[in-house]
């Protein structure tokens, strides 16, 4: 069998690998490696178990940092994997820092390098995410896409077509695969918030704390906030207190949050994974961002995005909340298949000095 390499970075990559994984153990020697970028048990091992992922063969322990240490000292461990397995190519995933680091270090060992979850585009460019993901996506030999919007946006920089497929997205796949385990019969509200753009910007997070705090004095019904390492750090350090009704809670496993996902009145979130989740379950979810990559979520009026002005989120938060939404059905079937066959298809061409 063929010596592969999956990357993990952060939890969402664990989620959405989960199903892939499997499929690719069946047809290759596939070694993962963990960043170890998220490294607290409710953040990274509870997922492992909870989605039956066999544990990694390398973790990098790279934990916390800047963006420039986690991608350095990330690049020089993974380096060391690469050179002492060789694999036939590497997979890797997302637009976080820990996937920044494994594609520069594919790339500079000319080791073909696959991109799942290419040619998402906010626009943004203030976006670390956004940064990363143009250039992985540039550096990638294969691009994965979920939709062909995100192929056409490849296409658009310059990028190969034949460099290009279009599977479906693989979120579907693990929800559809697992059952949540949370149920409250009470009303609530479900806050995720962890971008540097909300959280390094005390002016971003001071407004999403007053648009929170409001929203509860609005409606009355309790908000849960889960709150992440980070999130913590910057609340210490600005000296921010939670409002009035906004409950914080540690975060939670796949099979809990899913649950609390499915069972919110509404979701408020920044993050990418969450606000697909919702959609599936046709859950009304608002993004807190200026921008999206999600824009087939936004023309499909099943997600909003509210904007960093005070007034404008309590709006969006209205008409979010006044109409039925349905669940998506845009994101397709047998995602980790067709991944698979894409990968054994052109494994038999991969070549270090191959073309693009």
């Amino acid at each position: 069998m063929k010596k592969i390499v999956t990357c993990i970075g952060i939890r969402p990559d664990i989620i959405r690998l989960s199903q892939i994984i499997k499929k690719l153990d069946k047809h290759f020697n596939n070694i993962i490696v963990d960043s170890g970028q998220h490294y607290d048990y409710n953040l990274n091992k509870i997922f492992y178990e909870q989605l039956d992922v066999r544990p990694s063969d390398f973790n990098l322990d790279i934990k916390s940092g800047t963006h420039a240490s986690q991608v350095a000292k990330l690049m020089i461990e993974f380096e060391k994997v690469l050179i002492k397995e060789a694999p036939v190519f590497v997979v890797v995933l997302g637009d976080n820092n820990s996937s920044l680091g494994f594609a520069l270090a594919t790339s500079k060992l000319n080791i073909p390098l696959i991109h799942i979850e290419a040619g998402m585009r906010s626009k943004n460019w203030i976006m670390p995410e956004e940064k990363n993901r143009i250039v992985i996506d540039h550096l990638a030999d294969m691009n994965i896409c979920y939709l062909p919007e995100h192929k056409e946006n490849l296409i658009r920089e310059g990028i190969n077509p034949r460099r290009c497929w279009v599977v479906g997205n693989p979120i579907i796949e693990v929800v559809h695969a697992v059952q949540p385990t949370f149920h409250q019969d009470d009303a609530f509200y479900l806050v995720t918030c962890h971008r540097a753009e909300n959280l390094e910007i005390k002016e971003n997070l001071n407004k999403v704390l007053t648009f929170l705090g409001k929203l509860y004095q609005k409606k009355n019904i309790e908000i849960k906030f889960i709150l992440m390492p980070k999130a913590k750090n910057m609340m210490e350090k600005y000296g921010f207190e939670f409002p009035e009704g906004i409950i914080p809670i540690p975060p939670q496993g796949f099979l809990e949050f899913l649950g609390m996902e499915k069972e919110a009145k509404l979701v408020l979130t920044d993050s990418g994974t969450v606000v697909e989740e919702c959609a599936i379950f046709g859950t009304p979810c608002i993004t807190i961002r200026e921008s999206t990559e999600r824009i087939d979520l936004i023309e499909l009026g099943v997600n909003s995005l509210s904007g960093m002005d005070v007034d404008q989120m309590l709006d969006t938060t209205e008409m979010a909340l006044s109409h039925k939404i349905e669940p998506v059905t845009h994101y397709g079937n047998n995602i980790s298949d067709k991944i698979c066959n894409i990968l054994i298809g052109n494994s038999l061409n991969f070549s270090k000095n191959s073309s693009r």
